[in-house]
């Protein structure tokens, strides 16, 4: 069976107190959290969810998006829902996440819901291939040249030593990122226990040696990180 994780935790510390909370900001009629978990709910490879929140007060609102969500997709019946406290960092909650999953759930695909415009094509083709006891993560091959400052200088403008890299094998990772849910946990509890930082779920995986697949979307997957990155998904969600 193949859960669900999705990320609503995290501490929107770069929106520099202009808005509230990312996650439930409107995009046209909607917010980031909804968007998310919309195309989520329309794949049926998904029987399970378990969703991450911060605080008691940002519970009470996710919980009423998503009954909101589950009654106009007229899921009276849907998948089953969890609700779990995240925890300092990332990695934290997405361990705390994967240990409330009941234990038929044996795959979990992990999704940030600050990227509100994921497909459920590709969802679903992150379902496929994790079934298959692999790793996957959504991801999209380095376009822009890729240059490496090779001496220590503080200011971007002093001119220094570079080196122009290969960006040929050179992939930006988006979400979802997906697994077999023990390789997750036992790949997280080692980063902790080695005291090692994790940025994403692939690296927890990595730690177990197992390799990782990358599945390109084709089509814009942002992240929502600052006020700025507003502008974009307005304009995303209007096309």
């Amino acid at each position: 069976m193949i859960g669900a994780l999705i990320l609503a935790a995290g501490s929107g510390c770069r929106m520099q107190g202009e808005i509230d909370d990312k996650l439930l900001h409107p995009i046209g009629t909607t917010d980031a959290f909804s968007l998310c978990c919309h195309s989520f709910l329309q794949v049926k490879a998904i029987n399970c969810f378990v969703i991450t929140y911060k605080t008691a007060k940002q519970l009470v609102k996710l919980q009423d998006s998503w009954n909101k969500l589950s009654k106009s997709l007229h899921l009276d019946n849907g998948p089953q829902v969890l609700w779990v406290q995240g925890g300092k960092e990332r990695q934290d909650s997405v361990l705390a996440g994967l240990l409330a999953f009941p234990h038929a759930v044996t795959h979990v695909l992990v999704h940030d819901s600050a990227r509100p415009f994921i497909r459920p094509k590709t969802i679903l083709d992150c379902s496929i291939e994790v079934a298959k006891d692999q790793a996957i993560t959504v991801a999209r091959p380095l376009k822009d040249t890729l240059r490496l400052r090779t001496e220590n200088f503080t200011k971007p403008l002093t001119p220094g030593t570079t080196k122009t890299l290969n960006r040929s094998n050179h992939w930006l990772v988006e979400t979802p990122q997906g697994a077999p849910k023990s390789w997750l946990i036992e790949g997280l509890k080692k980063a902790k226990k080695e005291n090692t930082i994790l940025t994403d779920d692939m690296a927890a995986v990595e730690l177990l040696g197992h390799p990782v697949g990358l599945l390109e979307p084709n089509y814009p997957n942002p992240k929502i990180t600052t006020p700025d990155d507003f502008a974009y998904a307005q304009f995303l969600f209007q096309s």
